[in-house]
């Protein structure tokens, strides 16, 4: 282990690395900064069990073990959540099991980094032969499970969204879970008075050890009866056996495309974002914030927004017709009760061709907006970016999604998208790119990143009154143009109590790769 007290650069602090190790390609990955003071480094592949890295409060190694599941090998699974509970990781991992989608809830010791415990606690109705062509030619979502952990306590819930059960009151499955790990409250999301064929789920928010507040999307289509729909927010009290609905009244004339809620300590109400549409089929998608009182079961607040300023910069520097057109990804509450919302332009690509169908994506300009604690505007930020990434096509609200969860590592993908980082004084944007960009963004010009081995990690401050804020090297400017430091943002941790970053620093020198982990302090 090496100690660094010297600054990168002029914001953030370098405290320590770790000895460099081989780069994990397959599977997926995520990083936890644990209360103790300890680090935890997952990497979790679907047939070869799970590797654990464990740093001590001094970011010394304290083990390294393999963990090797009851469940055995997964013929196909997806890190649903990883987070800390009563001082342990808590590792959701879900399968497809002969078509049966199935949850497990794995413990691995926070101190030790063994696996205390494996199992399985939830599963889903077997999909039947004709369920594939039902999701890729009728319309019908993919049956999933969803996790979310309070950021202010150790409570945490799943929703299971059975999306082919034929009881329209049975399709939203929660269950509410505390600090022991025990389930305090399991009901189901009722279509109200059975109105709605369709419920949709969207987000929820888990406010500590009083309730779950869970936001969804009932609808009919005209083939089911008509064109009603609405958006409902439920609340799953501790202990309750049913929910209690608010019902939103909300762009009547739009269908909703995509939601996230989350809950604001400081006032006590339920902040939304929106995405709405015209049709299903539409690509204008117009963004809402809402702010919601979960325990009067009253909407407060329903406005559109648009980042003003990052819009305007991005007219001004890259022309009328490309000025930034992007959607909200994600929101983050502030400890004064103001909150950000992060924006980003998304262009899905699907080209078919004979029987193969090709699946990409175009991750382009960023976009952060403040707001303060009622929802006015303060300013936004625009920061120019372009990843394209293969084999993906990525939902609205999918780095909302991303939270949490464990990131997949596939063809180098995980290096393309960004990281917004909240910090105690001041926040910054994160991703890697070319340093020929650093000019040619200047000018309206951008090369698009599809291979990284060219690229370095740099981070944007959106704290100043810059509106296209400069960008600087995170690790420092590389002795030579053949040496590269990329960073993992996609599975880094950033502990705002203690103001540390911790991330996957990937060295490439010449051809010859490694990574570290890396603890870093921003200013």
């Amino acid at each position: 282990m090496v100690l660094v007290s010297h600054a990168l650069s002029a914001q953030f602090k370098m405290i320590a690395e770790s000895t460099v190790f081989e780069e994990p390609e397959k599977g997926f990955s995520k990083i936890l900064q644990m209360k103790n003071g300890y680090t935890m480094f997952f990497h979790i592949t679907v047939k070869d069990g799970i590797d654990v890295k464990l740093y001590d409060e001094k970011h010394k190694p304290k083990a390294a073990k393999h963990l090797a599941p009851s469940y055995g090998k997964l013929k196909g699974g997806s890190v649903e959540g990883i987070f800390e509970i009563n001082g342990d990781a808590i590792l959701m991992i879900s399968e497809f099991d002969g078509r049966v989608p199935t949850l497990f809830r794995l413990i691995v010791d926070g101190k030790t980094g063994e696996l205390k415990d494996t199992k399985q606690v939830a599963e889903l109705h077997k999909l039947g032969i004709t369920s594939g062509y039902a999701m890729a030619f009728g319309g019908v979502p993919m049956p999933d499970f969803f996790v979310r952990k309070d950021p202010k306590s150790d409570h945490y819930a799943i929703a299971m969204f059975n999306s082919f059960e034929s009881d329209r009151n049975r399709r939203i499955e929660i269950l509410y879970f505390g600090p022991d790990n025990k389930e305090i409250s399991h009901a189901f999301y009722a279509s109200p008075e059975g109105k709605y064929k369709y419920m949709e789920y969207l987000d929820m928010a888990v406010i500590g050890n009083k309730s779950v507040s869970i936001l969804a999307n009932g609808f009919n289509t005209r083939a089911s009866g008509g064109n009603e729909k609405e958006l409902l927010l439920a609340n799953l009290d501790a202990g309750a056996k049913d929910v209690s609905l608010t019902k939103l009244d909300f762009t009547k004339d739009m269908v909703i495309t995509g939601g996230i809620v989350r809950y604001n300590p400081v006032t006590k109400k339920i902040v939304m974002l929106a995405s709405a549409a015209k049709g299903r089929r539409s690509n204008q998608i117009t963004p809402f914030l809402a702010i919601i009182d979960p325990f009067a079961k009253k909407l407060e607040m329903n406005d559109e927004i648009y980042p003003r300023q990052a819009l305007q910069k991005s007219a001004e520097v890259f022309g009328e017709k490309r000025a930034f057109w992007g959607t909200p990804q994600n929101l983050y509450i502030n400890n004064d009760g103001s909150f950000s919302v992060v924006y980003e332009e998304i262009t899905n690509i699907v080209r078919n061709s004979g029987n193969y169908t090709s699946l990409s994506v175009r991750l382009t300009n960023v976009a952060i907006a403040n707001y303060s604690i009622i929802g006015t505007e303060m300013g936004s930020y625009f920061i120019p970016k372009s990843h394209y990434i293969v084999g993906q096509n990525l939902s609205p609200f999918y780095l909302s999604m991303r939270d949490g969860m464990g990131q997949k590592l596939e063809g180098g993908n995980q290096f393309k998208s960004f990281a917004y980082l909240d910090g105690t004084k001041k926040s910054y944007v994160l991703f890697n790119d070319v340093e020929e960009n650093r000019e040619s963004s200047k000018k309206g010009k951008l090369t698009t990143i599809q291979g990284v081995s060219d690229c370095d990690a740099y981070f944007f401050n959106i704290s100043g009154s810059d509106v296209m804020p400069e960008r600087q090297f995170v690790f420092g400017k590389p002795e030579s143009r053949k040496e590269h430091n990329l960073a993992l943002f996609t599975i880094s941790d950033y502990d705002r109590e203690k103001n540390t970053l911790v991330t996957l620093k990937l060295e490439n020198d010449r051809g010859d790769k490694g990574v570290k982990v890396v603890w870093m302090q921003p200013e």
